[in-house]
C-alpha cells in the first residue's frame, strides 16, 4: 500500500511539474475567443461558441493571424470560417485575455481524465504487473494531456503526435494481450522510431498545418486499424472458445470498451468529427468513463498472478530505443549549434546518413549491448555464477537421474529463491522410470496444453495469459493452480528441428519481488543445460531398452520352449482341438494337456493377470508344479490347493490367476473338475443342446481355500468346451463386444463340426468380427469330445 502511495503521488507530482511547466513559459495573451487545432478545426469548448463548434476556420486567414506578434493593440479581429458542408461566413471575433490559470478552469474536465488514466495505469501495473496496459494507459492520459497544450498554447505538438502514434501502436500490442498471447518485442524498436520520426516532423513544420493534419490523421487511421483488427479477433476467439454465463459477459464488454476506443479516430475519418466535435464535451467525458469502466470489468479476474517480466530482449531493444534516438537528438543539435555544416544542416542529407549509419552497426550495437548485460547482470553475480558452475558440473558427475533433477532443483530455488521448480514432460516419455518425489510432472502428449506448448518456442509467462479464453484461460488456470510464473521450453538438441522434449516450470518468488534480468538468464542457463541432461537420459534409457529387447528375446525362446505344449498320444475314447494365440509375444494363458492312462486324460485351462514375459514365466512356473505334483500322485483338488498355495506365497495376493481343469475318463464316463474363478464350462450334447456349468470357487492366489471337485457325467457324442476371456471380451472396431452369447451361437452354428475343425474356425470368425482393431488380450480355446469306450 505504501508503495502504490509514494507511485500515485510521485506520478501526480509529475503531471503537476510537466503541466506547470507549459503554463510557466506563457504570458497572459490575448487570443480568439474559442480553442482550435493547428488545422483550424474549432473545438467544442465554451458553450458562448456553440455556433462555431466543429467548423474549421480558412487557413489562409488562420496562417495570417498566427503571424501576428503583438496584438496588445487589437481588439477584434476578422476570420472567415468554413462549415462542415463546405459554406465559408465571415465573422469579427472579439479577442480576449487569457491568463495563465484560467486554463485550469476551461479544460479541468481534461485534466480530471488525464488524471484518472493514471490512476487506471496505477491499478493495473499494481494488481497484474502489466507493463504493456500501463504504458496503455499512462500514454493514453499523455495524449489527453498533450492535447490540453496543443489547444491552450500551440507549443506541445511533439508530445501530442508522439503519443498519439505510440497509442496506436499499443493498441497493436493490446490484440495479443487481451487475447492471452504473448507479445513480441522485436516490433518495439521500429514503432518508437516511427513515432519519434512523425513527431519529429511535425515539431520541425509546425507552421504547415495541412501536414499536421495529415499526421495526426495517418496516427488515428492506424489506430482504427489495430483496433479493427483487435476487435475481429476478439469477436473470433468468443466463437471459436464459447464461454459461458460471466464470461462471455467479460468478453463481450470487452470487446464493446475497444469499439469504444477506436469511436473517435473513426469519427475524424470518415464523419468528420461527427458527433465529437458537435455535443457538449460532457458526452466525451461519459465515452471516456464508460470505456475505462467496461475494460475495467471485461479484463477483471478474480485474482491475479503478480509477476513483471522483462526479457534481456525487450529491455536491450529499449536500451536501443534509446541510444539511436539521443544519437539522433545530439547529432541534430551539434550541426544547429554547435559545428554547423552547411551540407549535412539539409535534413535528408543528414537522415539519409544516419539511416545508413543505423543500419550497418544496429546488428553489432545491439549484440555488444547483450554481452554488457548479461556480464554486469550475470557473471559478476556471485551467487548466480556460483549456482550454474554447481548445474554446469553435473553433465559430468556420475549421477543417477534422479539424484541430478534433485540436484538442480534445489539449486534453482536456493539461487534465484523460487517457490517450486517443475520439470513437464509427456506420458510417454521416460515410461519405464519412477519418476515419483523428483518434482516431474506428466501430462498426456495429446493433451491440448501439451499441444500449445510444443506450437511455441518462447517463454510463456504466466500473467500475460490472464486475458485469454478458451484454450489459453484453461492453460492460465492450470499454470497458476501451480503457483507458476514462468515456462521454460527444454529443446532437444539433436535434432535439427525445435522440438520441446519439456517444459521448465518455475514458481513464484518467495519474497514477492520480481525475476531481475541475471535470474533470468541463470534460469535460462538451466534450462539449456536441463535439456541437455534429459536429451542424455533419453537416450540412455533408449539404449537399456534395445539391449532389454535383445535379452528379452532370448529369453522368450527359452520361456517359449518351456511353455509349448507337447501333445499327448491317442487316449481312447477322447478327441480334442484347441487354439493358443498370445496377444504379444508370450501368452499369459495356460494351456496343459495331460494323459494319465490310455482312458484318462487331465485337461488344465487357466489365465493368469496380465500378459508378457511376466506372466510367461508365471505360468512356465505353474507347468512345472503341475508336472511335479502329478508324479506324486496329488489328487485334482490338492493340485489346485499347490497352485493357490505356491501363489499366495510368492505375492502375497499381488497376482492372481482363474483355472479351470479336470480329468477326463472314458471307462467311467465322465468328467471330474475344478472351476477356481474361471468362465463357465460349455456342454453342447449331441442333439446339439447346450448347456453352461457356471459354479466356481475362489480365484488362485487370494486365500487359503478348499477346492472341491464337481462331477459331470458324459454322454456318446458330448463336447465339452473351455475358453479365456480374450474370447468372450474381444473388441471389434465399433467397440462392440463379442460376448459369451456370440460363441455359444458360433458353436449351435458348427455343431456339426468336429471339435479338430472348430479352433480354426472361431479364429477366422473373430478375426472377422475384430476388423481392424488388433488383438487385446491372450486367446485360448479347447474343445473335447467324447464317444464311449
Amino acid at each position: 500500500m505504501r508503495e502504490l502511495a509514494i507511485t500515485i503521488l510521485s506520478s501526480l507530482l509529475f503531471f503537476l511539474i510537466l503541466f506547470f511547466s507549459f503554463i510557466g513559459v506563457q504570458n497572459s495573451s490575448k487570443r480568439l475567443p474559442f480553442y482550435y487545432y493547428p488545422s483550424g478545426l474549432i473545438v467544442n469548448v465554451g458553450e458562448e461558441n456553440r455556433s462555431h463548434w466543429a467548423n474549421s476556420i480558412v487557413t489562409s486567414e488562420l496562417e495570417k493571424f498566427e503571424s501576428i506578434n503583438d496584438m496588445s493593440t487589437i481588439d477584434t479581429y476578422p476570420l472567415k470560417i468554413q462549415t462542415t458542408k463546405g459554406e465559408v461566413y465571415e465573422e469579427e471575433f472579439k479577442l480576449i485575455n487569457i491568463h495563465k490559470t484560467d486554463v485550469l478552469g476551461v479544460f479541468f474536465s481534461d485534466l480530471f481524465l488525464a488524471f484518472f488514466s493514471l490512476a487506471i495505469a496505477v491499478y493495473f501495473y499494481y494488481s497484474t504487473r502489466d507493463a504493456l496496459i500501463f504504458g496503455f494507459f499512462l500514454n493514453f492520459g499523455l495524449i489527453i494531456l498533450s492535447n490540453v497544450f496543443v489547444l491552450a498554447f500551440k507549443n506541445s505538438i511533439f508530445l501530442f503526435i508522439l503519443t498519439l502514434y505510440l497509442g496506436s501502436f499499443l493498441q497493436y500490442h493490446l490484440i495479443y494481450r487481451l487475447r492471452g498471447k504473448e507479445i513480441n518485442s522485436k516490433w518495439l524498436l521500429p514503432q518508437v522510431l516511427i513515432s519519434f520520426i512523425m513527431a519529429m516532423i511535425a515539431s520541425q513544420e509546425k507552421y504547415d498545418m495541412i501536414l499536421i493534419e495529415r499526421i495526426a490523421i495517418i496516427a488515428h487511421a492506424i489506430t482504427v486499424l489495430f483496433g479493427s483488427i483487435n476487435i475481429i479477433a476478439n469477436v473470433f476467439e468468443l466463437i471459436r472458445s464459447k464461454p459461458q454465463e460471466e464470461a462471455l459477459l467479460k468478453r463481450i464488454v470487452l470487446v464493446f470498451s475497444i469499439v469504444i476506443y477506436v469511436a473517435l479516430p473513426t469519427s475524424i475519418l470518415f464523419f468528420d468529427g461527427y458527433p465529437w466535435f458537435y455535443v457538449h464535451r460532457s458526452f466525451f467525458i461519459f465515452t471516456y468513463l464508460l470505456f475505462i469502466l467496461s475494460f475495467l470489468y471485461g479484463t477483471y479476474r478474480y485474482t491475479f498472478v503478480p509477476s513483471f517480466v522483462i526479457f534481456t530482449p525487450s529491455i536491450v531493444t529499449l536500451i536501443l530505443v534509446g541510444i539511436i534516438l539521443g544519437t539522433y537528438i545530439g547529432s541534430i543539435f551539434v550541426l544547429d549549434y554547435l559545428l554547423p555544416i552547411r551540407y549535412l544542416k539539409d535534413r535528408w542529407v543528414f537522415n539519409f546518413i544516419f539511416l545508413f549509419l543505423v543500419t550497418a552497426y544496429l546488428i553489432p550495437l545491439k549484440l555488444k549491448v547483450k554481452e554488457l548485460f548479461d556480464f554486469w547482470f550475470f557473471e559478476k553475480n556471485h551467487k548466480l555464477s556460483a549456482g550454474i558452475n554447481k548445474i554446469t558440473a553435473l553433465l559430468s558427475s556420475p549421477l543417477s537421474m534422479r539424484k541430478t533433477i534433485l540436484t538442480i532443483n534445489k539449486t534453482v530455488k536456493d539461487t534465484v529463491n523460487v517457490s517450486n521448480l517443475i520439470i513437464l514432460i509427456p506420458g510417454d516419455q521416460f515410461a519405464n522410470t519412477d519418476l515419483r518425489n523428483i518434482d516431474f510432472m506428466r501430462i498426456s502428449p495429446q493433451s491440448e496444453i501439451w499441444n500449445y506448448f510444443k506450437s511455441t518456442d518462447r517463454v510463456t509467462v504466466t500473467s500475460h495469459l490472464e486475458y485469454g479464453i478458451g484454450l489459453r484461460e484453461t492453460l492460465y488456470n492450470f499454470l497458476k493452480g501451480l503457483h507458476v510464473q514462468l515456462a521454460f521450453p527444454a529443446f532437444d538438441s539433436s535434432s535439427n528441428k525445435k522440438n520441446i522434449q519439456a517444459m521448465i516450470l518455475i514458481g513464484e518468488k518467495l519474497d514477492k519481488k520480481y525475476f531481475s534480468i541475471g535470474e533470468l538468464k541463470f534460469i535460462n542457463e538451466v534450462v539449456k543445460i536441463s535439456g541437455m541432461l534429459l536429451e542424455n537420459y533419453s537416450l540412455l534409457e533408449d539404449e537399456i531398452q534395445k539391449r532389454k529387447i535383445v535379452r528379452d528375446i532370448q529369453t522368450a525362446s527359452i520361456v517359449d520352449n518351456t511353455l509349448r505344449l507337447i501333445l499327448p498320444s491317442g487316449v481312447k475314447g477322447i478327441d480334442y482341438g484347441y487354439i493358443s494365440k498370445p496377444a504379444v509375444g508370450i501368452s499369459g494363458d495356460y494351456l496343459d494337456i495331460i494323459p494319465v492312462s490310455n482312458t484318462k486324460m487331465i485337461v488344465l485351462l487357466g489365465d493368469v493377470a496380465g500378459h508378457g514375459l511376466g506372466t510367461g514365466f508365471l505360468v512356465s512356473a505353474i507347468k512345472g508344479i503341475v508336472r511335479e505334483q502329478l508324479r506324486n500322485g496329488t489328487s485334482l483338488e490338492g493340485l489346485f490347493r499347490e497352485i493357490n498355495s505356491f501363489f499366495r506365497a510368492r505375492y502375497k495376493g499381488n497376482e492372481f490367476m482363474t483355472l479351470l481343469g479336470g480329468i477326463f475318463d472314458s471307462t467311467e464316463n465322465v468328467f471330474k473338475y475344478v472351476n477356481a474363478g474361471h468362465l463357465s464350462l460349455i456342454e453342447m450334447r449331441a442333439d446339439g443342446q447346450i448347456k453352461l456349468h457356471s459354479k466356481t470357487q475362489r480365484v488362485l492366489g487370494i486365500l487359503e481355500t478348499d477346492y472341491h471337485v464337481q462331477e459331470l457325467k458324459l454322454l456318446p457324442g458330448t463336447k465339452l468346451f473351455l475358453y479365456s476371456d480374450g474370447i468372450s471380451e474381444a473388441f471389434s472396431e465399433r467397440d462392440e463386444i463379442f460376448g459369451e452369447d456370440t460363441l455359444i451361437d458360433f458353436l449351435h452354428y458348427n455343431a456339426d463340426k468336429s471339435v479338430k475343425e472348430l479352433p480354426a474356425l472361431l479364429d477366422q470368425r473373430m478375426t472377422q468380427f475384430r476388423g481392424n482393431r488388433e488383438q487385446s488380450d491372450d486367446i485360448t480355446f479347447i474343445g473335447l469330445s467324447f464317444s464311449p469306450n
